[in-house]
């Protein structure tokens, strides 16, 4: 894998990537967080999701990460298709709220970490949700998903640092 594969495969999950730092921001700014679950716990008695996946932050997350994509491609119509977006951010939501709901069922309390799920199972369902509904492109090979999983991992902690000395998070990871 060269640096333009990885560059070009950067491109690709950026919606994800937007999809899923938006809601931080949101929420924020909305001052207003209406929790998916409804404050409804799961029959084992813990919270289903937690108070940090809300309504806001899925529809500003899909919304941030499709708009992103939608002006991506109209500048590089190659790389990926509006569908290919819309699925890239929604995905993006659903692995972050997918994450959520193991975490409760893990007993850890929101805002405790989940090392590697945390980073990583955002992107994950973002492109199991492509490659299921659209298949992935061929170009986007095995390396460049590698490469993508590791600086993820990176990209998450040092973005959640960032968030972390802005105030827009209470925790630095």
């Amino acid at each position: 894998m060269d640096v333009n594969s990885f560059l070009h495969g950067l491109g690709y999950v950026f919606p994800a990537y937007v999809s899923n730092a938006t809601p931080v921001v949101a929420v924020k700014l909305l001052k207003k967080a209406t929790p998916i679950d409804g404050g409804k716990n799961f029959p084992d008695g813990r919270r289903i999701l937690g108070d940090g996946k809300t309504f806001e932050g899925l529809v500003s997350g899909v919304s941030a990460g499709f708009a992103v994509g939608a002006a991506m491609n109209f500048l590089f119509p190659w790389l990926f298709s509006l569908l290919e977006v819309f699925l890239l951010s929604l995905g993006a939501m659903v692995g972050d709220i997918v994450g959520a709901f193991f975490k409760r069922r893990m007993g850890l309390k929101q805002g405790s970490p989940a090392p590697v799920l945390d980073q990583t199972g955002f992107l994950a369902a973002a492109l199991l949700l492509v490659h299921l509904l659209t298949g992935l492109p061929k170009w986007l090979d095995a390396s460049i998903i590698a490469a993508l999983f590791v600086f993820t991992v990176f990209m998450h902690l040092a973005t959640n640092g960032f968030a972390y000395i802005v105030g827009l998070k209470d925790k630095w990871y």
